[in-house]
């Protein structure tokens, strides 16, 4: 009870203090893109010349107006944008004489609330608004009629039109401005009172060089060239020389894409591996992934029919894919103490606290810093289009706020500018991690009384902490929520970011953890009717989450004391749910699910989905901002394009592996141990007779957590069992996991001779 108590006053500590927020200064200079170029072209009488040769070149000016201004087809079904032709504006060059045309891009915002001055005596002004009711009929079709009233003051219209506005490119030639070309063009149409707004302006080679490409470039080109070197050395060593792989030298062969694919794809079974958990951590994936597919696209041609969708029954199975998140906070905490307890004291935990730190922190450092150098620097260069700011804003937040993220306190630190958006899930697991020790003090000592009430006393605290924080914030239950789709930034900051309201998963699955780890490698004999009964809680629960999904995204949905509810529970009810399905896998009682769920196809996705985790956001940036119109939206294109993402994201994370993680997971290993070399020869005889000699094994990379126990076991010996090896997992501590360890775990004395 005394654990329970300090463990809530921490999390209430942190509660008082969350709203201060720590915000840098975000207006620091952003080369983005050459603001000096777009400046320096201008040249209103040059302009005026261009127009004029213009008008007496009829298919040049055709490329212009073809390539810019037109209304948005689809307007009644929400469709508020027409990008023109970017590609066509962009490549427009004509030279003739002392006369250079080349093409500019600019997109423009019209707002329909205009009110126009005519220039003659009228006695009234015109105004489109004071015009009789405009109705729109089937936004949503058979589901709501909105109506868009014009004429009355104060209207209560849910769509009013006084909001609304329009997106349409314009393409000028290079020395105007949008409305330097439309007075040459036509009049001056301000003068009557006609308003828009530049958002942005394109011309080609406008990205211009900032350091984070100077340092991209130097880091990925060393990177490339000793990968290449220690490939030679490796495969001349072993394929063409035939030698001993045991005798090469291990810092040479650590960047060889041979050695790390071979060691990637080599899948050594294990009696007490949790191999259920490749398939749920495979699937959880390939869900975000589709997700986040299904949101990829901002900008749609039928909006009205993906709004209509989304609130449909049709849609659950995306609108409940946030869920699937909290599976990985369950499997890291089931990982964490399934793979701890029993191999030393509380004491001696705490004395190599520094070492279990270190330990998480190094294996996230490779994959995490090379998505960010990437962000900050060449994915800004691969791709281009017309909405490509957003993929720039990320690019800014990198290079800004870089370090936030390296040091997981993004989620506090200008959470509005997150380098790599979808990063605060790592954020959120490292500050879980940090905080556990609290937990496995208690679960290490050999008091099993007090380790459960350790466990149920972190559960209660962080479920009572994230209660009364809901209770107080009262936010949407679901980000997507369509009628308070105006605070989905505060939800995010509020909710989705913190760990005192997203880390009950994590605490239930300590509790999970143990409770396996107490019956390894037992068998348990269940009563069927508990099992069946079980089962049918179970899903139940699971089933629970996709109604509450449902539920709250109807459009008259309007109950804050559901979504409080919702928000502090519906997320463990799922990992409740998920739990037993984990358990009854483990322990034989799962029937087809453990069948599939242990599918040998899901091993290599579980294994690389750290890197996938990582890498396919990104993409989906990268793609929707190098869209270059308008997008149907359809349930069969974005599955087909789900695909499409999920191939380029698999690729890409195994590239990433091989050549990033594997190599400086050896360098980190050696590091661990510090940086002793082992005996490479053959193993001595044994009671004076000489062991037979066969082929010798390829020397593998043992799993760091192992390494850091089995060195400070030389130093001071303790009755342990040794660290079990996860081959469903390859990662001791959860989520998107890391490759650590490809073999069977050895005891410490046969390790030293393997090494």
């Amino acid at each position: 009870m005394n654990l329970f108590i300090n463990l809530l006053v921490l999390f209430g500590g942190v509660l008082y203090f969350a709203n201060a927020r720590l915000v840098i200064d975000e207006n620091t200079p952003k080369r983005l893109f050459n603001e000096e170029l777009y400046n320096s072209v201008i040249d209103r009488d040059e302009c005026r010349r261009q127009v004029d040769y213009l008008r007496r070149d009829p298919v040049l000016l055709a490329q212009f107006l073809e390539a810019g201004a037109r209304l948005p087809r689809g307007f009644f079904e929400m469709n508020f944008a027409d990008l023109g032709n970017y590609e066509q504006c962009l490549n427009i060059r004509s030279e003739n004489g002392d006369i250079q045309i080349e093409g500019k891009y600019y997109l423009i915002r019209i707002p329909l609330e205009q009110e126009f001055r005519l220039p003659f005596n009228m006695p009234f002004n015109f105004n489109v608004t004071n015009r009789k009711a405009i109705r729109v009929k089937k936004f949503f079709n058979d589901i709501q009629e909105f109506t868009i009233r014009t004429d009355a003051e104060g209207s209560d219209s849910e769509l009013p039109i006084q909001i609304l506005a329009v997106d349409v490119a314009v393409c000028v030639p290079k020395p105007c401005t949008t409305q330097d070309w439309i007075t040459n063009m036509l009049f001056n149409v301000s003068a009557f009172g006609f308003q828009y707004e530049e958002l942005f302006a394109r011309l080609p080679d406008d990205k211009p060089w900032a350091p984070a490409d100077y340092v991209a470039i130097a880091i990925f080109s060393l990177l490339g060239f000793i990968t290449i070197l220690s490939t030679f050395y490796d495969v001349n060593h072993i394929v063409i020389q035939k030698r001993d792989p045991k005798k090469a030298n291990i810092y040479l062969r650590s960047f060889s894409v041979y050695s790390n694919t071979r060691r990637l794809l080599t899948f050594t079974p294990n009696a007490n591996a949790l191999n259920c958990l490749d398939g749920i951590r495979s699937i959880s994936m390939m869900w975000v992934i589709i997700g986040h597919t299904f949101q990829m696209h901002t900008l749609n041609s039928n909006l009205s029919v993906l709004l209509q969708w989304l609130i449909s029954g049709d849609a659950v199975w995306i609108t409940t894919g946030p869920y699937t998140v909290d599976s990985f906070f369950l499997m890291a905490g089931i990982l964490l103490t399934y793979t701890t307890v029993g191999k030393m004291t509380g004491i001696q935990f705490i004395k190599r606290l520094h070492l279990f730190y270190l330990n998480r922190l190094l294996r996230m450092f490779p994959l995490l810093a090379s998505i960010v150098l990437l962000e900050a620097s060449v994915f800004h260069r691969v791709s281009d289009g017309p909405y490509w700011e957003t993929v720039a804003n990320n690019v800014q937040n990198c290079r800004s706020f870089w370090w936030t993220t390296l040091l997981h306190v993004q989620n506090f630190v200008n959470p509005d500018h997150i380098c790599i958006v979808h990063s605060w899930y790592i954020a959120i697991d490292i500050q879980l991690y940090i905080v556990s020790p609290i937990i496995l003090y208690w679960v290490l000592g050999k008091s099993k009384t007090a380790a459960w009430l350790a466990l149920i006393g972190g559960l209660l605290a962080i479920l009572t902490a994230g209660t009364v924080w809901n209770f107080i914030k009262n936010m949407p239950s679901i980000s997507a929520s369509i009628p308070r789709y105006d605070e989905q930034t505060f939800y995010l900051q509020n909710y989705y970011y913190l760990p005192w309201t997203r880390g009950a998963p994590f605490f239930l699955g300590m509790i999970v953890g143990y409770a396996l780890y107490l019956n390894k490698g037992k068998k348990i004999h269940l009563n069927m009717g508990f099992v069946l009964t079980s089962w049918v809680i179970s899903l139940g629960l699971i089933a629970s989450t996709f109604y509450a999904s449902y539920a709250t995204m109807q459009l008259d949905w309007d109950n804050q004391t559901a979504d409080n509810f919702i928000n502090s529970f519906m997320r463990l009810i799922w990992c409740i749910g998920l739990s037993w399905i984990i358990f009854a896998c483990v322990k034989g009682y799962g029937g087809p699910i453990n069948w599939l769920l242990t599918l040998s196809v899901w091993k290599l996705p579980a294994r690389i989905s750290f890197a996938m985790y990582l890498y396919h956001y990104p993409i989906t940036f990268i793609v929707a901002g190098s869209q270059l119109a308008t997008v149907h939206f359809s349930v069969g294109a974005r599955i087909y394009e789900f695909m499409a993402l999920f191939s380029l994201a698999f690729l890409l994370a195994f590239f990433m592996t091989v050549v990033v993680d594997a190599p400086f997971s050896v360098l980190i290993k050696i590091l661990m141990e510090g940086g002793q070399r082992r005996d490479r020869g053959r193993r001595p005889a044994q009671n004076g007779v000489n062991s037979k000699p066969g082929p010798i094994p390829e020397k593998n990379i043992e799993d760091l957590e192992r390494t850091v126990i089995t060195t400070l076991e030389k130093n001071n010996p303790i009755s342990v069992q040794h660290l079990e090896e996860n081959s469903a997992s390859h990662d001791k501590n959860g989520i998107p996991e890391k490759p650590e360890e490809i073999g069977e775990p050895l005891p410490p004395s046969k390790e030293m001779e393997r090494m």
